[in-house]
């Protein structure tokens, strides 16, 4: 694998405050996020992600532009989770996560799915003329909280929420989105701890009690990589699937388990 340098940038409402941050770093390609659905201030970033575009195009800097759903809660901590090892399985070792220009609640998402896969995160630390950058001393590398890794047995039960697939590779198709990827938008859910206890059985070949489903949704909702809702039927047995924190997990795991 090579050593180049892929910057994962965070998209905001000021084009030289982004440029002073982004050119501290070596890249050798860039991935500006945007908002996919119009939030306030959208119109503001679409129209700095078109200045940045050009800009580094000029430069010969090959630029990606990427959209993630920052409407839903914890859903981009599985899009970023997801973006990082697709880049990583198309040669890019080093990846670094800028979100000098984000948001408060986008930037608590990024931060997390950076905790996660371990992946370098900065922000900029710039130089004022009153409240104006001007200028910037280096980018800050922020610390991150080391995520406990997922069990091999926690893994093979969030893997009942997939459907089939031949390789780890059909999770990072360089040709798809996150939202793109059937695997990942398509995913199964359970109406009763019945039904999931069987699924395991079957992937196992053999009999589980329902205790045994039990402790897995258990420890697993303690880290918030399941989402469990009472069933409509008759609101006592719970659906449960997976959470977008749960697919981070999976994807993670997966990634380490490939290599």
């Amino acid at each position: 694998m090579n050593e180049s340098q892929n910057q994962i940038v965070l998209v905001g409402h000021f084009f030289e405050k982004l440029i002073f941050s982004i050119d501290k770093e070596v890249v050798h390609k860039i991935i500006f996020i945007t908002e996919k659905e119009p939030l306030s201030g959208t119109p503001e970033a679409k129209k700095i992600l078109n200045n940045l575009t050009k800009y580094y195009e000029e430069r010969k800097i090959p630029v990606q532009n990427v959209e993630f759903d920052f409407h839903i809660q914890t859903k981009p901590i599985a899009e970023l989770t997801h973006l990082i090892y697709q880049q990583k399985l198309q040669g890019f070792d080093n990846i670094t996560v800028n979100i000098s220009g984000g948001l408060r609640y986008m930037v608590i998402w990024l931060y997390i799915a950076c905790s996660i896969t371990n992946t370098k995160i900065v922000h900029g630390d710039y130089i004022y003329e009153g409240s104006k950058e001007v200028g910037i001393y280096s980018n800050m590398t922020l610390t991150t909280i080391p995520f406990q890794l997922i069990t091999d047995k926690q893994f093979e039960f969030l893997d009942l929420f997939f459907n089939p697939y031949d390789n780890y590779n059909d999770f990072f198709n360089p040709d798809l989105s996150f939202n793109n990827n059937s695997l990942l938008f398509n995913r199964r859910k359970y109406d009763s701890l019945e039904a999931l206890r069987e699924a395991l059985e079957e992937k196992r070949g053999d009999s589980l009690s329902r205790g045994s489903i039990y402790g897995f949704i258990q420890k697993l909702s303690k880290i918030s990589a399941l989402n469990l809702y009472p069933n409509p039927k008759d609101k006592k047995e719970k659906t449960v699937e997976i959470s977008y924190i749960g697919i981070a997990y999976f994807l993670h795991k997966l990634f380490l388990k490939s290599k």
